[in-house]
């Protein structure tokens, strides 16, 4: 859930600055860095795996905004973080990495691509319409592999 929840959040954000100003692209991208250094009480893995979870969250998210007008990509988000997670003595780590996309079509409609290796939900690309959630293509589910792993680790 940790990675859903990053890459929900800024998917959303990504989607509404897309709204707000829907045009593309020939043009260079501004560059914004976040840096992301965050730990927290993880709910979802404490109540995953049956034992307090604390989590850690350390890297980046790129984002690049392209201006101008016409089609093809709007914006892209490249996304880079470690994530430790913590049960007593045990430690879980891995990644959240990949690249969000949004790209306008030439009929005017956007579409959003979610690719890489997102915590707890797939591995590979998920493409949707973001105006209508519409799933063009599912990615590799790994949920129930990865939460078992996890847990195994933090609980043994």
């Amino acid at each position: 859930m940790v990675g859903r929840a990053l890459r929900a959040s800024l998917a959303g954000i990504l989607v509404a600055a897309v709204v707000i100003a829907p045009t593309a692209f020939a043009a260079k991208p501004t560059f914004e860095r976040i840096n992301v250094d965050e730990t927290f009480a993880d709910e979802f893995l404490t109540e995953a795996c049956g034992v307090p979870v604390t989590t850690t969250l350390h890297g980046h998210v790129i984002i690049r905004t392209f201006s101008g007008e016409g089609t093809g990509v709007a914006q892209v988000n490249t996304i880079s973080i470690g994530v430790t997670a913590t049960a007593g003595d045990r430690t879980f780590r891995f990644r959240d990495v990949g690249a969000d996309v949004v790209q306008i079509k030439p009929d005017g409609t956007l579409v959003l691509l979610i690719s890489g290796q997102v915590p707890f939900a797939f591995a590979g690309v998920l493409k949707i319409d973001p105006e209508t959630e519409e799933v063009i293509l599912e990615p590799r589910d790994r949920s129930e592999q990865q939460l078992q792993k996890a847990c195994a680790v933090l609980t043994t």
